[in-house]
């Protein structure tokens, strides 16, 4: 009899504890596991790119969000009017900026000015983005591409309506940005004045990392300062005329205003600085 109450005990605790945490989970998080768990899809995925090298890409379901900042967002641009966009298909998305290690594996080369292999790809344009994710897609048979912005600023909030992901401000102990000067409540923090190893700081509640800070990552958008009072609400594209193109996210080398999760940005697609990467993509198929 004891031994049955000692059983009963401990898988009272066993129990309590993973309903504690199961309370912990935020709401996005949840989401996301019961989307794939409903789609048959696992959280992540490890692509193998070949030389023991792998890419990690997370499930992203499909949903509904407030895009861009509302009126009362400090240091908010002209160009984040808030609308409310809804994505229909669920997506993988790269739980890294593509690293330099990545990259060599597949285009044999590497422009990065920040020498490293777990470091992210810096100093690419968008056309070389676009012929590594080319690459990538005939090497795997898979379809990746760049992110939209809609699919990235989601990715981004997973669930959140505050300037970052987390919270209301930023903290250089959790995002790479130059913390010489504070947002909002925030404190001066470090500036390293350079790009880290690719999940050296907690992931937002999709399981993504560094979706604020360390490089600027290209969309497949073309940008457009008025495109938001046009926009399509269900699965928006960007424009179809332009010539620069949409990055996010903010970098190294950015004060934390420009690192938001609306906070909007854009290259020619040409330019190559270190101070912008990218992050994949890789479409589902077959999805009802």
């Amino acid at each position: 009899m004891k031994k049955i109450m000692t059983i009963v005990v401990i898988l009272s605790v066993a129990a309590a504890v993973a309903a504690v945490e199961k309370a912990k989970e935020s709401g996005a998080t949840s989401q996301q596991k019961q989307a794939a768990e409903k789609a048959g899809s696992p959280l992540e995925k490890k692509i193998d790119l070949g030389n023991e090298v792998n890419m990690v890409v997370v499930f992203i379901p499909a949903g509904e969000f407030e895009m861009g900042s509302p009126m009362e967002e400090l240091k908010r641009d002209s160009d984040e009017a808030q609308h409310h966009i809804k994505l229909t298909k669920a997506f993988y998305m790269g739980k890294f900026e593509v690293t330099q290690i990545q990259y060599r594996v597949i285009m044999s080369e590497n422009p990065s000015k920040f020498g490293g292999d777990k470091l992210p790809v810096d100093n690419v344009n968008w056309y070389e983005a676009a012929r590594f994710l080319k690459k990538l897609s005939d090497k795997t048979v898979l379809k990746f591409r760049l992110p939209t912005e809609a699919e990235w600023e989601y990715a981004c909030r997973a669930g959140t309506t505050t300037a970052f992901n987390t919270g209301t401000t930023l903290d250089s102990d959790v995002v790479n940005y130059d913390a010489d000067e504070p947002y909002a409540d925030g404190i001066i923090g470090k500036d390293l004045k350079r790009t880290t190893v690719v999940g050296s700081y907690p992931p937002n509640a999709f399981g993504l990392c560094d979706m604020h800070g360390n490089v600027w990552e290209w969309c497949s958008d073309i940008y457009d300062n008025e495109y938001y009072k046009i926009t399509p609400s269900i699965d928006p594209k960007g424009p179809q005329e332009g010539k620069a193109k949409v990055i996010r996210g903010g970098a190294w080398n950015e004060w934390a205003y420009k690192c938001r999760s609306a906070d909007r940005n854009h290259r020619w697609p040409k330019d190559n600085q270190p101070i912008i990467g990218f992050r994949v993509v890789l479409e589902i198929e077959n999805q009802k």
